[in-house]
């Protein structure tokens, strides 16, 4: 498991039609793993792209139930049609999906359901980008046992529908999915009852009740370092990958792709030698430059970086799709994914990757520029 936009368009196009999968045996089931170059937000262009392998679809628990017990899959039958709207190749689309469970950034509240507070299930005090807020403790049986129910619900809705390849863990976290509480003091978090033990289990927990729900899925949980230590969510990592029970079908997720390794070095030291699936996002989009290869303005790192670490999988910004800013790099990408995780070839050669001319006033520009 670790292991020009004209002519080579049409190959891609063709390896598209196959959702981007690859046939991987666990040890209950046959799993579809995703590959390639997904787009992290579901637009109309992104869609239709003949590069994109397929869809994030994004949503949180408080959409998807709204009152305990009570389901409401509105938010993503919205984007599942958003998808389907005009594409030629509906049925071979593929999808991601993210539920957030944190606190989130939204004006309308917590994206976790507030039904969960009268329940009884405890909180704690984080701040995130600014502003304080309550998350659950995601340690609460109470809470576990609700995010079980909703791993129940949320699957028998994609019960008849293989489109859906990979789900990651929702996390009472910042933003809910990845497993961060960056803003917040590592005095509050170990006062109210957060230590290397108890967010191990916990988390692992959730993810046991995604896979277990989802099981003709990939799930991912993503990381970050928790109480300043990689060890804590390699520990996670290494003990569900050795479970028997799951075998390879729950992988990593790393949403800061950046290229750059001043930002949790030790946490990418780990990462590279972890044996099992690597599920990544870019951390920002081309127009970004500073944002990338350790502020060395070069957004070809995160190519660079997802092949280095072996990442399957790698979600771009929809601005990529939307605006064509990155067709040659992600033609080149997928080509080499398709190599190593469809085909089976172990050390496919290395693609060239183009840095690309887009800077943050050439978006602008982009932006008034009329669409076809």
């Amino acid at each position: 498991m670790r292991f020009a936009f004209g002519l080579g368009l049409i190959l891609l196009t063709t390896i598209s039609s196959a959702s981007g999968e690859t046939r991987s045996r666990s040890d209950k089931n046959e799993i579809a793993k995703p590959y390639g170059v997904f787009s992290s937000k579901v637009t109309p262009k992104s869609a239709t792209h003949p590069l994109c392998k397929g869809l994030l679809l994004r949503t949180s628990w408080s959409k998807l139930e709204p009152q305990q017990g009570r389901y409401d899959f509105s938010d993503i039958d919205r984007q599942i049609e958003m998808a389907t709207r005009g594409n030629r190749n509906a049925e071979s689309l593929a999808f991601s999906l993210a539920i957030s469970a944190g606190l989130g950034g939204s004006a309308q509240g917590p994206n976790y359901p507030a039904w969960l507070i009268d329940e009884g299930v405890e909180t704690m005090p984080i701040q995130f980008r600014g502003k304080e807020g309550l998350v659950p403790k995601m340690w609460d049986p109470r809470f576990q046992k609700r995010l079980k129910e909703l791993a129940d619900a949320v699957s028998q809705k994609f019960a008849n529908d293989n489109r859906l390849q990979l789900v990651y863990v929702p996390q009472a976290t910042a933003n809910g999915v990845e497993g961060h509480f960056n803003g917040t003091s590592y005095a509050v978090l170990t006062r109210n009852g957060l230590t290397a033990d108890v967010w191990v289990s916990a988390v692992k927990q959730a993810a046991m009740a995604f896979a277990d729900a989802f099981d003709t899925c990939a799930i991912a949980v993503e990381v970050h370092e928790v109480l300043g230590s990689p060890e804590i969510p390699m520990r996670i990592l290494t003990e569900l990958n050795q479970d028997p029970r799951y075998g390879d079908r729950i992988g990593a997720g790393m949403w800061w792709i950046s290229g750059g390794t001043r930002y949790q070095p030790a946490l990418i030291r780990a990462l590279k030698n972890y044996p099992g699936d690597i599920y990544g996002q870019i951390i920002g989009n081309s127009s970004q430059p500073y944002r990338f290869g350790d502020k060395s303005e070069d957004f070809t790192t995160v190519y660079r970086q997802a092949i280095e670490l072996e990442v399957r999988y790698l979600e771009a910004w929809n601005f990529e799709f939307d605006f064509n800013t990155q067709n040659e790099n992600i033609e080149n990408f997928n080509k080499y994914a398709h190599e190593k995780y469809a085909m089976g070839i172990a050390n496919p050669r290395t693609p060239s990757f183009v840095k690309p001319k887009v800077t943050t006033q050439g978006f602008r520009r982009l932006r008034q520029r009329p669409q076809r």
